[in-house]
């Protein structure tokens, strides 16, 4: 089975992404702050991430990526923000200098709906979950 790591703040959103994820089939660990993430990538190996650019600080996901991404390039990584709704900003990853730059396969803006987000992680990581 794979596995997702997923780093946010939002208590809320990481509960309902796990539940979510768990019950298609992925083993799913969670992270409510950049330290605790880059913790649990000590002991857990994540074949895909998902994580919030705002979190202790405003730009907490960005470090988070550069050093995930700094060990390996190996792992797909999928930013979730809400700051292009928060605060009119917004990211794209459309070309290979905006993902190298911002460290991240993709971003996704929140609210992503949970049928949405795991469609896109089984594009990234195919039909594993057999």
């Amino acid at each position: 089975m794979p596995n997702i790591l997923i780093v946010d703040d939002d208590t809320d959103l990481l509960d309902s992404q796990k539940i979510y994820l768990e019950g298609e089939g992925y083993t799913v660990e969670v992270a409510i702050s950049m330290e605790e993430g880059l913790e649990k990538l000590a002991g857990f190996k994540p074949d895909l991430i998902l994580a919030d650019l705002m979190m202790e600080h405003y730009d907490s996901g960005f470090v988070f990526c550069k050093r995930v991404k700094d060990q390996t390039n190996a792992i797909p990584i999928l930013m979730q923000t809400g700051a292009s709704r928060e605060m009119g900003f917004s990211f794209d990853t459309a070309t290979p200098e905006d993902r190298k730059w911002m460290k991240v396969d993709e971003v996704l803006n929140k609210p992503v709906p949970l049928e949405d987000l795991g469609a896109k992680i089984r594009q990234y990581l195919g039909d594993q979950t057999s």
